[in-house]
Formats: C-alpha cells, sequence, structure tokens
C-alpha cells in the first residue's frame, strides 16, 4: 500500500522538473506533447529521446502489470502488456501531437477515446473492478481536462510575458498535472482495450484498469525522475528556475 501512494506523488514532484521550459511562443507544443504522450510508449523518445529508455519502460511497464494483475499468468500478462503498448503508440502519439500542435484537431479524437471508455465499462458485469465508475460523462470529463490544461498553459505564458514568476509556476502546475492526468487516461483507455480484447476469450468481459494504471504510473513515474535529474541542475542555476534555450527541443 505504501508503495501505491509513493509512486503518484513521485510523479507529481518530478514532472515540472522535468518538463521543458522556455520563453518562446513555440512552448505550447513540445511540453504539452510530451507530457500526453508520456505515459505511452513514445514517452522515453520524447523525455529522454533514447532508444535503451524506451526498451527499458517498455520493460518496466510489462514486468509491473505482470506483478499486479494475478488473473493472469506472468507469461500472458508480459505478451499482452507488450501487444498493447504497440497497438496503443499509433493511435496515442498521434493524439499527443495533434493536442500540441493542433489542439482543435485533437479534441474529437479525446473525446473518442472517453467514448471507447464508456463503452467499455459499461460492459463489465456487476462485480467488475470499475463497475463502480460511472460509464457516462468519462468522455466530457477526458476532454474537459485536456481544453482545461491548455488553457493554463495559455495563463501561464502570459504569466511568464508580464514576469510574474510565481503565477506561472502555479499555473504550469496545474497544467502539467491535467495534461499528465489526460496521456495517462489515453494511454490506459488504449491499453486496457487491447488487454481485454486479448483476455476475453479465457476471462471474458472483466476490467484490467487498476492494474494498468498502476503499471502505467509507475513506469511513468521512472521516466520523469530521470529526466528530471537531467534538468533540476539546469533548473536551480536559472534564474526564476526558467531554463532559456535556443530552440524548443532544448
Amino acid at each position: 500500500m505504501l508503495g501505491r501512494e509513493i509512486q503518484p506523488k513521485i510523479a507529481a514532484v518530478v514532472i515540472l522538473a522535468s518538463a521543458t521550459s522556455v520563453a518562446s511562443a513555440c512552448e505550447p507544443i513540445l511540453p504539452l506533447t510530451q507530457l500526453i504522450a508520456g505515459a505511452t510508449a513514445a514517452g522515453p523518445l520524447l523525455f529522454l529521446r533514447s532508444l535503451g529508455w524506451l526498451a527499458i519502460a517498455i520493460a518496466i511497464k510489462c514486468a509491473s502489470f505482470a506483478f499486479l494483475e494475478p488473473r493472469l499468468s506472468r507469461t500472458r500478462a508480459v505478451s499482452f502488456m507488450l501487444v498493447a503498448n504497440v497497438l496503443s503508440t499509433i493511435p496515442g502519439l498521434l493524439t499527443a501531437t495533434f493536442a500540441g500542435a493542433l489542439p482543435l484537431l485533437a479534441l474529437p479524437m479525446i473525446f473518442g477515446l472517453g467514448l471507447l471508455a464508456e463503452m467499455r465499462v459499461s460492459s463489465f458485469p456487476p462485480n467488475a473492478q470499475m463497475k463502480a465508475v460511472k460509464a457516462k460523462g468519462i468522455a466530457l470529463a477526458l476532454t474537459a481536462a485536456f481544453v482545461m490544461s491548455f488553457l493554463m498553459f495559455y495563463l501561464a505564458q502570459n504569466a511568464l510575458d508580464d514576469h510574474n514568476f510565481t503565477n506561472y509556476w502555479i499555473l504550469k502546475t496545474v497544467f502539467a498535472g491535467l495534461a499528465v492526468c489526460v496521456g495517462m487516461g489515453i494511454s490506459a483507455v488504449l491499453e486496457e482495450y487491447a488487454i481485454g480484447c486479448l483476455a476475453r476469450s479465457t476471462h471474458g468481459q472483466v476490467s484490467f484498469y487498476t492494474s494498468v494504471i498502476r503499471a502505467n504510473y509507475l513506469t511513468l513515474g521512472v521516466i520523469l525522475l530521470v529526466a528530471a535529474v537531467c534538468m533540476v541542475p539546469k533548473r536551480l542555476t536559472a534564474p526564476n528556475f526558467i531554463v532559456q534555450t535556443r530552440t524548443s527541443r532544448e
């Protein structure tokens, strides 16, 4: 229980340290894409730009899911999560890319993923893990969280332009938290749906959301922690902890 409580806190603490911060007009694109895609298999490529860390992140997620999901054998759990990562990466990365570059096009994609989650939750039997969650409203909540994250970012950018650094960091904290939640939701919807389809022949309509979500935040916590280790020294020496870079990719 203690480990389950610590991991979300680790992710929350290191999100801001790991997210790239620049004072250019291009800033919304990369950070929003990074944070939303962070929980997918593409997360290590966007945060750490490393194929090695990509392999490590997938291994952590597969191992975590195998450990957290007692209803599947370890071999089946690892193989199911591996397949789910492959199937979810392309739509997850497309959604994250549109979210950063063309947010209006991302809205129907995010709403559609919410509808997929509603359909999936509605199909669970009464004793399923996620049956207590109201299926109605998931799509709306996921879309509203994305809109709010985008709004918070632009408010933070305005605060930065006005040199109001206290408001900037408060608003950016809210932005980063919302964006990570949206990214976790997208990743969980896609991966759980794939695993549910793979396991349907032997387990019927059962929910894997609990173990999938936990495996996602464990993996994301490691990715963000590593990224934070690289970024924290730069932030500590930068004025107002804001790192100035030549391009938004640095």
